[in-house]
């Protein structure tokens, strides 16, 4: 009897370390990130703009208040330039898949309609939210996670089946 309640206080024990082992990471992460990074937790950048680099580089160059109203209105009057671009950058992603599935026989149309699915559905290379693991305006990520640079198997002809 008195062995089975040590292992179950053991037991709770490390559930309770582990738990707190992911407390103290997520704060740590964050707290660093925000002095390694200037990462303010909205991908973004928050309120400042486009990124994190906005306020980084304000906070770096410690610039006085009249050169961050300055540094607000270059980037509220570049917004829209950002946004054209991005719609552009969207809209060729688009017809750059449409050409792509177009080439595949139907049982790769059906693989590559999964694989722009996940795609879509993480945010990897799509929309405002960030260039993707090819870069900005790359091309979307083929190959499966973490297969080489961009995600792409170049040369290995793996990927037809």
């Amino acid at each position: 009897m008195q062995n089975s309640r040590a292992k179950s206080e053991a037991g709770l024990l490390v559930l309770v370390v582990f738990l707190l082992g992911l407390l103290v990471g997520g704060v740590g992460y964050r707290l660093w990130g925000g002095r390694v990074f200037g990462y303010s937790g909205d991908p973004r950048g928050g309120p400042q703009g486009r990124g994190p680099q906005r306020g980084s580089f304000a906070t770096q160059m410690g610039l006085s208040a009249d050169q961050q109203k300055q540094l607000d209105t270059i980037f509220t009057n570049a917004q829209p330039q950002f946004k054209a671009l991005d719609a552009q950058r969207n809209a060729l992603r688009e017809q750059v898949r449409q050409q792509m599935r177009a080439m595949l026989t139907p049982d790769q149309q059906t693989k590559f309609d999964a694989m722009m699915k996940d795609e879509d559905a993480h945010g990897r290379g799509r929309g405002p939210g960030g260039p993707g693991p090819g870069g900005p305006g790359g091309p979307p990520r083929l190959g499966p996670p973490g297969g080489g640079p961009g995600g792409a198997n170049h040369g290995s002809g793996s990927d037809q089946h």
